[in-house]
């Protein structure tokens, strides 16, 4: 194959992987404690391949740094300050995140947007959706007037890195990266805002469109060159 096709090939396609994590990060510009996807490239030689054979290859990974904390005005609103994610009770088990926007059902069951019920580390009593006002600690410590409600269960990992994510804002653990004890702090009738900068997704956006068209470019010339030398047949 020709070089300059295989290089224009593979500077598009790690191009196109650049655009859809700035898509859906601009996408999550507003949704509570969202995490942003960063992306990068990397070239080596293919195995196997012809002399001068390189491969482009983008790579993406989650950037858990902290985002600004924003007042709300519901008791059921929490957002962590600090290295950690609150434990949900999936279909299949624990899973993990950082967005506390929770509200009660019913039932008296703290749980997730999605429905899902809220993990605690101790609980001693359902919720009243009707009755006093809650107040939850820095801890996660629950209480509701002078009932102690339990405390939410709060987990760190040593590698949030190894996080794979879910969608919607959750992750679960890879194979031998357990919760452990998180230090991040509760701050109650707040919620932690997307830690994605638009101005910077758009310059990006921008960067990663001028070099999917000079890819694109360089595939158009190549064809055309092949075009003349077999119209000349």
């Amino acid at each position: 194959m020709n070089l300059g096709l295989y290089s224009g090939v593979s500077a598009g396609r790690a191009s196109e992987r650049r655009l859809e994590a700035i898509t859906a990060n601009l996408a999550n510009l507003n949704t509570p404690a969202y995490k942003r996807i960063s992306t990068g490239t990397r070239a080596f030689v293919v195995p196997g391949g012809g002399p001068g054979e390189i491969e482009i290859a983008a790579h993406s990974r989650t950037d858990f740094s902290q985002g600004d904390l924003e007042p709300s005005g519901s008791a059921y609103h929490m957002a962590l300050m600090g290295s950690g994610f609150f434990a949900v009770e999936g279909p299949q088990g624990e899973f993990y995140t950082r967005n506390g926007e929770f509200h009660v059902n019913q039932d008296g069951v703290l749980i997730t947007t999605e429905g899902y019920p809220v993990a605690w580390e101790r609980n001693n009593a359902p919720i009243d959706p009707t009755g006093e006002m809650v107040t939850v600690d820095a801890a996660g410590e629950m209480r509701q007037g002078n009932q102690q409600i339990g405390r939410l269960k709060v987990v760190d990992f040593a590698s949030p890195a190894n996080l794979k994510q879910l969608g919607g804002g959750y992750f679960e653990p890879k194979r031998g990266n357990s919760p452990e004890a998180s230090d991040a702090v509760v701050h109650q009738h707040n919620l932690e805002r997307s830690n994605v900068a638009s101005i910077d997704e758009l310059v990006g956006l921008i960067s990663a469109q001028r070099t999917f068209e000079s890819a694109k470019n360089v595939m158009q010339l190549i064809d055309q060159s092949y075009g003349r030398l077999t119209s000349l047949r």
